[in-house]
């Protein structure tokens, strides 16, 4: 796969799903699509080159996508997309920046490693700080001063659709999570070992309780819309 010829900075804007990215799609000018593991398209967003992709769901395809992305020439990753509230007093349309990425499905404790942590990895991964502070600063301008609360906190991963209170309960309790999601954390591990910079930045979609599975489907639109203004924030920002 051959890398982008340019040495402007080329932002790679990843989603798991194509609700997540639809909108942005449309309005790349000189789209082209590249081969891959997954869905993935360059092109210039308000003249700024980007490559989008559509990861699909789950923490593998999003360690793929970003492999993908940085051999297509992605000089940085922005993850954007839905996740479901953890932290106290956070709730729906509420956006998380991850100051900090945990994978809560990973259990070593049989080695004597803490759960969240694989063996040999550290467990937990921190985001680039001056892109983190850039999507940061675009989510509380897109905010509308205030309508919907922008915090930094842990975001915890897994392979599983969170729609359970106790297990809320026990990601606040064990990793001080602020929101629980499927690809962040794997696109932690796998930015940092390609030495890349990432960000990811989540629209609270639901509270990951017994109503999760109604609430996420119905915020899916919004969330679209809020996506693509991030994302039109970010490249005015480079």
């Amino acid at each position: 796969m051959a890398k982008e010829t340019t040495s402007t900075p080329v932002l790679g804007l990843l989603g798991a799903m194509d609700d997540e990215i639809r909108l942005i799609r449309s309005d790349l000018a000189d789209p082209r699509v590249l081969p891959g593991p997954c869905e993935m398209v360059s092109g210039r967003l308000d003249g700024h080159p980007v490559i989008l992709a559509r990861s699909g769901i789950g923490k593998v395809n999003a360690a793929l996508a970003a492999s993908a992305m940085v051999s297509a020439g992605a000089s940085a990753i922005v993850f954007t997309g839905v996740a479901g509230a953890v932290a106290t007093g956070l709730g729906i349309g509420d956006v998380v920046v991850g100051d900090r990425f945990v994978q809560h499905d990973a259990d070593g404790t049989a080695f004597g490693d803490p759960i969240g942590q694989l063996p040999g990895e550290p467990r937990y991964w921190v985001p680039d700080p001056q892109l983190r502070e850039r999507v940061q600063q675009a989510a509380v301008e897109l905010s509308g001063g205030g309508a919907h609360a922008v915090v930094c906190g842990t975001i915890a991963s897994g392979d599983q659709f969170i729609a359970d209170p106790a297990q809320v309960t026990w990601l606040r309790q064990t990793f001080n999570a602020s929101a629980v999601e499927m690809e962040g954390a794997a696109l932690a591990q796998a930015a940092s070992h390609l030495s890349v910079p990432f960000a990811v930045v989540r629209i609270l979609s639901d509270s990951a309780d017994g109503n999760a599975v109604a609430d996420f489907p119905a915020f899916l639109a919004e969330a679209s819309q809020r996506d693509r203004e991030l994302a039109h924030a970010l490249v005015a920002r480079q």
